[in-house]
């Protein structure tokens, strides 16, 4: 079983090791160093100030993070101040488990009573099918292609934008 809740300061190392994986490896994420610890905290920091959610999946027993969600700023500008934008990364040994759809749901949830009205997924590499259908399953809809915005691992890559609707607006 797994729960999801809030992050915390203590799950921290946890997701800095997650997301390390993923930017290390994959291309869903354009950065190319992973971020430490402290570069986390401070994201964290951050969120918390702005009253943005960001949660994790744990296992019941082991309070292990199997995965980690949140949402920040789509743009630093007022005009976007009611949109923000998802990151979500699973535990590789939990991949394809149902992890992401239940933290992203529960993130949409969020979002939805906080009052924000759109949510982006600015989803590297538009060959990342796991993550487009997972935000596809959970209503949001296709905008575009950003064709070759991004180069890792000598690879252009293109970024896939998708969009829902949190609010009747």
């Amino acid at each position: 079983m797994l729960q999801i809740k809030p992050a915390s300061l203590e799950h921290i190392p946890e997701i800095t090791r997650i997301f390390a994986h993923h930017i290390q490896t994959g291309t869903g994420s354009f950065h190319i160093t992973p971020p430490s610890a402290l570069e986390m905290q401070q994201k964290w920091h951050e969120l918390q100030a702005m009253q943005h959610p960001w949660l994790v999946s744990v296992e019941n027993s082991t309070q292990k993070v199997l995965g980690f969600c949140y949402a920040s700023d789509f743009r630093k500008k007022e005009a976007f101040q009611s949109t923000l934008e998802d990151s979500i990364y699973i535990h590789p040994d939990h991949l394809h488990q149902g992890i992401g759809k239940a933290l992203l749901g529960a993130l949409i949830k969020q979002c939805k009573t906080l009052g924000f009205e759109q949510l982006l997924a600015v989803i590297g590499d538009a060959n990342n099918q796991g993550s487009i259908a997972l935000h596809a399953s959970l209503g949001f809809a296709h905008c575009g292609i950003l064709k070759k915005v991004g180069k890792k691992q000598g690879t252009r890559l293109d970024i896939v934008l998708m969009q829902l609707a949190l609010q009747d607006v």
